[in-house]
């Protein structure tokens, strides 16, 4: 990771003349600009809050619409506080983000990774301004996204897609004119230079579908939401990594002759490290377990 890692002071980052990239290496966070309106793609977490107030301050800058990617803890807990500091932005998420953001389990896993979160990103000299989230974030007057939502900001125009895989009610952002993709968790968690987990939650087959999407579409720039952006040569060297490493790790499991229970801890003992010890063990445990299991419901 040292060998990658982008100090904080270092953010934000320039990706192109209209966008900017907040946050810091863990949590990135994209801020479009355009003539009339902004966008701020990924909200990060609580611990990250203060951080991209305090960037786009220096900007000079209040974004016209705050969009959650998608509704799991490290995508959604930082939408209270950008929320209530810019009490204007329109909120945008997509079909299924609320349901799902509302479901009972979630407020105390929320709350658990949330805190979690904040006290493993001070070990990294990154000290979260405010305390850790107290409660499910509200999307109850969020504009929907159903399939797909495109948004003049002057000059430029933000598509947002609605895409599956990954999470329920989870988008991405596409600046087709600039060939400019905000791929949020859809490519899997990268660890630059070390490969990629993949992150197919919901079904596998949906997951490789959007990755065959992202492909196709051929990004110049493609924006994961963790450890930064890949550019030119190396945004399609990643994104062909990212499935070859998704089919190789299904056909793996579904050749293997371990338990489901060795297969899962396996994938946990080999991902647990680095860029991963933010997150708690029991959530990367779960994640694990879902590949498992989704990979084995292949027909």
């Amino acid at each position: 990771m040292k060998d990658h890692y982008i100090p904080e002071k270092n953010f934000p980052i320039k990706i192109d003349k209209n966008i900017l990239m907040l946050g810091n290496y863990f949590f990135n966070l994209f801020l479009v600009i355009g003539n009339s309106s902004t966008a701020l793609f990924e909200v990060g977490v609580s611990g990250i809050v203060d951080t991209v107030i305090r960037q786009l301050e220096h900007l000079d800058i209040n974004p016209d619409f705050i969009i959650p990617s998608h509704p799991h803890s490290d995508h959604i807990t930082g939408l209270p506080g950008l929320a209530k500091r810019y009490p204007n932005a329109r909120i945008i998420a997509a079909k299924g983000a609320k349901e799902f953001n509302e479901h009972p389990k979630s407020l105390p896993l929320l709350i658990k990774e949330d805190r979690f979160i904040s006290k493993n990103l001070a070990k990294f000299n990154i000290k979260p301004g405010r305390p850790s989230l107290k409660k499910i974030p509200d999307l109850s007057c969020a504009l929907t996204v159903d399939e797909r939502q495109s948004i003049d900001l002057g000059s430029v125009t933000l598509d947002l897609v609605k895409v599956d895989g990954h999470s329920p009610g989870n988008l991405m952002g596409i600046i087709n004119s600039k060939k400019i993709m905000f791929c949020s968790d859809s490519l899997g968690f990268h660890f630059p230079g070390r490969g990629y987990l993949p992150l197919y939650f919901t079904t596998a087959h949906a997951y490789i579908s959007t990755l065959n999407f992202i492909k196709e579409s051929n990004p110049l720039i493609i924006c994961p939401a963790h450890q930064g952006h890949m550019a030119g040569k190396d945004a399609t060297k990643g994104i062909q990594e990212s499935i070859d490493i998704t089919l190789n790790t299904i056909q793996n499991i579904r050749q293997s002759p371990l338990s489901d229970e060795q297969l899962a801890m396996d994938l946990f003992e080999k991902s647990y490290k680095d860029e991963f010890t933010l997150y708690t063990e029991n959530n990367i445990k779960n994640c694990t377990s879902l590949l498992v299991k989704r990979a084995k419901e292949i027909i």
